[in-house]
């Protein structure tokens, strides 16, 4: 009787453990990805800062917008940048709920023209991504 009491005992402790172990992991999971995305938006934010004011007018088509050549690499950062981070959300680095916080502002920023106009330039680039070029062709069809 002592002998099944002992066991039961073992094996409460190892279901509790293990139980700790998947919840300890799941939580830091979490935490990474919150963190990952996070640490992507602020690089997004501080380039956004860089570029002028006129960047973010809906004004004008793509193709004709003259920028200066900092304020070009500084829009293709932001778009590399969104698109590292889009590719973590499709390898699931963090929980699409997170990506859902910003994915209007994502899009609505891509559908400007001026990054509009750099996309296009861009395009071959992202070729070997069909996800990314299927979502940026959506975000290009709701502008229209």
């Amino acid at each position: 009787m002592l002998d099944h009491i002992l066991r039961f005992m073992t094996l409460g402790t190892v279901i509790v453990g293990m139980t700790a172990i998947y919840v300890a992991l799941h939580t830091n999971n979490r935490r990474l990805g919150a963190d990952i995305f996070l640490r992507y938006s602020d690089r997004v934010s501080d380039l956004r800062r860089r570029l002028p004011v006129a960047a973010f007018l809906e004004r004008g088509a793509a193709g004709d917008i003259e920028i200066a050549a900092d304020e070009r690499r500084a829009v293709q950062e932001i778009i590399h940048s969104i698109f590292e981070l889009y590719e973590l959300k499709v390898h699931g680095f963090f929980p699409a709920a997170i990506w859902k916080i910003r994915e209007p502002d994502i899009e609505r920023l891509l559908s400007l023209p001026v990054f509009q106009q750099e996309l296009a330039s861009l395009e071959g680039r992202y070729a070997r991504h069909p996800r990314l070029t299927a979502w940026l062709g959506k975000i290009k069809a709701s502008q229209s």
